[in-house]
């Protein structure tokens, strides 16, 4: 989906005051307040709050598919692949923690189908890309071949939500990029075999 830039000026406001105070802080009214205009100039642009939480999470999968594709073409082996994820997202959630608060929401929507079924395609195309990423890997020999890709890629991305939930959970006091760091050792160590 394209965004017209007023789309994306409220989209950078909503995730600024989900940020300031969570999903809940994000009303309409305070939304509207703080971009300067009417309660209904928002409605010209989206449906709903939930339209505006959508598309955040959009706007932020938009991105992270973009940057995986670049990655997927590139030339670098496998493994590299995986560690410039690591520090894309990291670095991303650094400067925007804001996007974590809307993904680690979505047991506060799950009944909310849009909002889950936006989650849920997410994290469906991020899988498919590492998996491919993971397949490059064992094929360029960068990464061990004895283990299921689909296996390699839940350790992967569950690693990092750990990581980053807890991250959140430590009201944002850690250096997320420095766990990054440090998370990579592992994996690298996990992916390449002993």
């Amino acid at each position: 989906m394209e965004y017209t830039a007023r789309q994306i000026e409220i989209i950078n406001a909503a995730t600024e005051l989900i940020n300031q105070g969570g999903i809940q802080k994000l009303t309409t009214k305070a939304l509207a307040e703080k971009m300067g205009f009417s309660e209904p100039a928002i409605y010209r642009h989206f449906k709903n709050k939930m339209d505006i939480i959508s598309s955040v999470l959009n706007y932020f999968g938009m991105g992270l598919k973009t940057k995986m594709t670049e990655l997927i073409q590139s030339e670098d082996k496998g493994i590299e692949k995986l560690k410039q994820i690591i520090d894309f997202q990291f670095e991303h959630f650094s400067n925007h923690p804001a996007i974590v608060m809307v993904i680690f929401a979505e047991t506060s929507f799950q009944y909310e189908e849009k909002l889950s079924s936006t989650v849920h395609n997410i994290l469906k195309n991020k899988k498919e890309r590492i998996v491919s990423i993971i397949h490059q890997g064992q094929k360029d020999c960068s990464i061990r071949p004895d283990v299921d890709p689909n296996q390699l890629a839940s350790v992967f991305m569950g690693s990092m939500r750990f990581t980053i939930l807890q991250w959140r959970l430590n009201n944002y006091s850690d250096d997320l990029k420095k766990e990054g760091t440090m998370l990579w050792q592992v994996i690298k160590k996990l992916f390449k075999g002993l």
